[in-house]
């Protein structure tokens, strides 16, 4: 039974070094109110650049606020970029004066006799 009591009172005495171990090694009460200021001085500029609640942010509202663009440009953007469309489509199909030539009714009947 002594025996048990004497290792009690070695882990009392253990526990006892630890905790006055702990308490020299714990930070100032100066030192940690300095860091709570900063970090809280940190924290409130991080959330004093984000919009109040309900207005919407860059990334939510997507590309457009991103490029400060408005419904009105935006639209007129992708209308001239149809008109382009269209003016190429236009171009690059138009028709081959060479061909318009041969098929006039005159140089088909012209073909069409030998005389061509």
């Amino acid at each position: 039974m002594n025996h048990n009591h004497t290792q009690a009172d070695a882990n009392a005495d253990d526990d006892l070094a630890l905790r006055q171990a702990l308490h020299q090694a714990r930070a100032p009460a100066a030192d940690s109110q300095a860091l709570q200021q900063r970090v809280l001085a940190q924290w409130q500029q991080r959330h004093a650049q984000q919009p109040p609640p309900g207005q919407p942010t860059l990334l939510a509202a997507g590309p457009a606020l991103l490029l400060g663009q408005t419904r009105r440009q935006r639209m007129a953007r992708a209308l001239v970029v149809l008109a382009l469309g269209v003016a190429l489509a236009a171009w690059w199909l138009r028709p081959d004066p060479a061909l318009n030539e041969l098929l006039q009714p005159d140089v088909l009947s012209q073909m069409g006799m030998g005389e061509i």
